[in-house]
């Protein structure tokens, strides 16, 4: 089973996804955590989001594992390091590149296909798995999402004020949207949940229901 949630950033796909498959007995598969280790890894060994040849070679000899609490890359633990602002950027530049987003897509898939999964990110339901049991998109107005991420970056100890990470939260979604390849957006399939207005718990039930109605549908 294959449950998709997408979303802009700080929508709140990942504690809500980590959530929901606590709830459904899935594994959970945070793929945004890859594509930030990815980026965070490049930019550290000097790469440039324009360097797309010498970073395919890159990807591939990157060794990553995913658990359901922490990220590795070649051995490291880089779960605190990929939630900075910076690395959020920088995945976004790196998400753009096809061969970043070949070699991730193909780990992505293999993980999702060896369990249950929820597997949140900008693309699943329309690209990764466009095949999903169930899809959400997940989302929150721009302003709302700001705060959750100012909070949260203040509650790990960094600084930052509320109109710097809205201009950061509203030209990630920009970039999101508009690339090129596998822009974010909603699949037609899949249920609009808005949290603008919603507490974490109203989130992950309103998924709940969206999952269960779209799995009794699809049994019918």
């Amino acid at each position: 089973m294959i449950i998709a949630i997408d979303g802009p950033a700080g929508a709140g796909k990942s504690t809500v996804s980590r959530l929901l498959a606590e709830r459904l007995g899935c594994v959970r598969i945070d793929t945004g955590a890859l594509y930030r280790a990815v980026a965070l890894a490049a930019t550290h060994a000097g790469f440039a989001a324009q360097d797309a040849a010498a970073l395919e070679a890159f990807v591939k000899a990157l060794d990553l594992r995913v658990t359901q609490d922490a990220v590795f890359v070649n051995g490291e633990d880089v779960s605190g390091a990929i939630r900075t602002p910076e690395a959020s950027r920088a995945a976004s530049d790196f998400a753009a590149l096809p061969s970043v987003r070949a070699g991730l897509m193909a780990l992505q898939r293999r993980l999702g296909r060896s369990a249950p999964s929820v597997l949140d990110g900008r693309d699943i339901g329309t690209v990764v798995f466009p095949d999903a049991d169930a899809k959400i998109y997940l989302t929150a107005s721009a302003q709302e999402r700001a705060k959750r991420r100012l909070a949260e970056l203040h509650a790990r100890g960094l600084g930052g004020e509320l109109a710097e990470v809205l201009a950061e939260i509203e030209a990630r979604d920009a970039q999101d949207m508009n690339r090129a390849i596998a822009p974010l957006r909603q699949a037609p399939d899949a249920t609009l949940v808005d949290a603008t207005s919603l507490t974490l718990e109203g989130a992950v039930d309103a998924c709940y229901l969206a999952v269960q109605h779209q799995l009794a549908a699809g049994r019918g």
